[in-house]
Order: C-alpha cells, then sequence, then structure tokens
C-alpha cells in the first residue's frame, strides 16, 4: 500500500493500524486527508485476509477534531452536496462512515482525545471503540449551525438510543469519557498510556479468529441496519439550506475568531 501525506498505515500480524496525521490542527479533515481516507479504505478489500482488522487512532491530542473549518467560505463547506447531485460516488467526509462500513476488516477506533463532529461520526461507524479516559466526545454540528453528518443521527441512535441522541445532536455538549461508556458510546475506557495496548489486544484476538467467518460477522451485525448511504442523503437534504443562512455563517467566524456568537434565526 502507498504512502501517504496526512496519514501514516502500517501492518503488523494481520493487523493495520491507521493514524490520522495532522496533530497541529487536532487531525481535523480537509478535502486532502479526506481523499486519502478513501483511498486507502477502497485498497483494504483486495488486502483481505491478510489484514484481517483495522484500528484508527490520531497523532497528537485528538483522535479527529472533526471538518477542517478553516476551509467554510462563503460558499459552505468544501464537503457540501453539489445542486442536484445524490451522495452515491462521491468522496467526501460524509461518506467514510459507509466505506467504514462496507470493508470486509472489523474496525477498533481507538480514541486517544476529542471526537468531535465528524469525528465523532467516524468513531460511531466503527464496530468497536475504546477510549482513553482523557478523550471527549461531541456531536458539535448544531454549535456550527449544521446537522449531523456522516451517518451521525443514525449511528448515535442505533448505539444509545432516541434519548442520546436527542441531548447530544440538540445541545452540542461535549462529554468525557465515563459519560460515553455509561451511555454504551465506548466498549471499554482504558489509561491514555495503555489504549494502543489494549486496542491491540482485542484486534490480536479478532485476527486470531477464521477471517472468513469474521468477514461474514461483521456484515451480518450490519445487515438490519439502516442504510447509512440513504442516512447521509437525508443529513444532506436536511442540512443544505443551512450553508446559506446568517447563522451558520456567524457560527464559523465566532469558532475562528474565539467569541461567542450571536445568532439572529436567519
Amino acid at each position: 500500500m502507498r504512502s501517504y501525506k496526512n496519514l501514516s498505515f502500517s501492518v503488523n500480524e494481520h493487523i493495520g493500524l491507521l493514524t490520522l496525521d495532522r496533530p497541529e490542527v487536532m487531525n481535523a479533515l480537509n478535502r486532502e486527508i479526506t481523499l486519502e481516507l478513501h483511498e486507502l479504505l477502497d485498497e483494504l478489500p483486495g488486502n483481505f485476509p491478510e489484514i484481517r482488522v483495522l484500528v484508527i487512532t490520531g497523532n497528537g491530542k485528538a483522535f479527529c477534531s472533526g471538518a477542517d473549518l478553516s476551509r467554510m467560505g462563503a460558499s459552505g463547506s468544501e464537503n457540501r452536496r453539489s445542486r442536484g447531485k445524490t451522495n452515491q460516488g462521491l468522496r467526501r467526509i460524509q461518506e467514510l462512515a459507509s466505506a467504514i462500513r462496507n470493508i470486509p476488516q472489523p474496525v477498533i477506533a481507538a480514541i486517544n482525545g476529542a471526537a468531535v463532529g465528524a469525528g465523532l461520526s467516524i468513531a460511531l461507524a466503527s464496530d468497536i471503540r475504546i477510549a482513553a479516559h482523557k478523550a471527549r466526545f461531541s456531536a458539535i454540528f448544531v454549535k456550527r449551525g449544521l446537522v449531523p453528518d456522516t451517518a451521525a443521527s443514525a449511528t448515535i441512535k442505533e448505539i444509545a438510543g432516541h434519548g442520546i441522541a436527542a441531548e447530544m445532536s440538540l445541545t452540542g455538549k461535549i462529554y468525557d469519557a465515563d459519560w460515553a461508556l455509561s451511555k454504551g458510546l465506548v466498549n471499554e475506557v482504558v489509561e491514555p498510556s495503555s489504549l494502543l495496548d489494549k486496542c491491540m489486544e482485542v484486534a490480536g484476538e479478532i485476527a486470531g479468529n477464521p477471517p472468513l467467518a469474521v468477514r461474514q460477522t461483521k456484515q451480518l451485525l450490519r445487515v438490519r441496519m439502516q442504510d447509512w448511504n440513504e442516512i447521509v442523503s437525508d443529513e444532506d437534504s436536511a442540512g443544505e439550506m443551512l450553508y446559506d443562512t446568517e447563522d451558520q455563517k456567524e457560527a464559523v467566524r465566532a469558532f475562528l475568531e474565539k467569541r461567542k456568537p450571536k445568532y439572529v434565526g436567519k
């Protein structure tokens, strides 16, 4: 597999370790890293069963802080759906959830720090989530004047139920790892120094099982869930008009200027 500018990837004993590598911006997702993620995920099916499990983590203090807001201009996010198009065949942040779901390898999210916005969505699209005590979680979309995306409107409900999904999505609050564990959003919370070791231990247990049975089991566990491509399309439709509102632009300006936003409902 090729090398990447914004990611690092290694394989050891049938386990692939993918590290988001933009620590200076808390591993925020711009167009470049998003395309690299799609390219790597595209390659993984062809590397099965040599690669049997994928572990995703972040370099530095964050797992992933979501979309890179510095790329949001007057026309909205660079991940905005083009008018008249569906999400089919697109390679935006939003399609990463389905890409993670569709690969044959089970995916373990090693959540080393903040998993916010689309970063939360990527973690929730994974099959197993293990967090460091210092990890933080937020469906922060509403604080940016947007709706949940990257299938988060479905995955939070699938994992933790409607009430938790409503609380997280409507408040945009930041929650600690113990709270996430109590709501079933993560499988386990460990000390930061033990995070990768624990994830590799679980990955090793999975990789030691018959790979065809593991692949089929992953797909079986997903088969009756909602179609995430349809969810992303619904999220696009629900959020499309928000990119043109004064409040959404003010939310981004206030974040970049590090001040409290002033919303007017327009």
